[in-house]
């Protein structure tokens, strides 16, 4: 019976101490800040993004774009570039905009996710083209034809954009990203 009462007495103790506490930190109450673990103001489409785009949570400032998300912007502004540029008859915007999405995406990229935007603007470049093409064609064979001439046309501006975007990756710390890529190819079992 004693334990219990010391217990309770315990309890009381500690119950009053914290009581005493100013009911919001020493500041006062703090604003709600979005993006927070109990906010829910983004919706399921802001949480799902938010993983590509580097998220809100936890997000300090200056903190950059994510791998995946560097892939998604490059791929999305070649997409959109190769769009305006074919309903305007003005072939080399898309071309500068190629340009300009992977030299930037390098920058704002985390130095974690350097590697694969350094590897895939050329890519997403075609795979915008293609898909542009096959949208906007009236078959098969236009398709590609147009995507043929449309790489042809644009290969000085898809090297001048893809060595941008390894110069500024270097400078930014792509090779030790390469080290730790092949260390741990090095520690997989054989």
């Amino acid at each position: 019976m004693t334990t219990v009462i010391r217990r309770r007495e315990s309890f009381s103790d500690t119950y009053a101490a914290v009581s005493l506490r100013e009911p919001y930190g020493p500041g006062g109450p703090q604003p709600a800040v979005a993006g927070r673990s109990g906010d829910r103001s983004g919706g399921w489409l802001g949480r799902w993004l938010g993983g590509w785009l580097g998220g809100s949570r936890g997000r300090r400032p200056g903190e950059r774009l994510t791998g995946r998300g560097g892939v998604l912007v490059v791929f999305a502004g070649c997409f959109l570039g190769l769009l305006v540029a074919d309903w305007a008859n003005w072939g080399e915007l898309a071309d500068a905009v190629f340009f300009m999405a992977s030299s930037l995406t390098a920058y704002y990229v985390r130095p974690s996710g350097l590697l694969p935007v350094v590897v895939s603007p050329p890519l997403l470049f075609f795979a915008a083209c293609v898909l542009e093409k096959a949208l906007i064609s009236a078959g098969l064979l236009a398709a590609f034809s147009g995507t043929v001439v449309a790489l042809s046309s644009s290969a000085g501006w898809l090297f001048a954009g893809t060595g941008l975007t390894i110069l500024i990756a270097l400078l930014r710390g792509l090779p030790s990203e390469v080290r730790a890529l092949v260390l741990a190819l090095r520690s997989l079992p054989r």
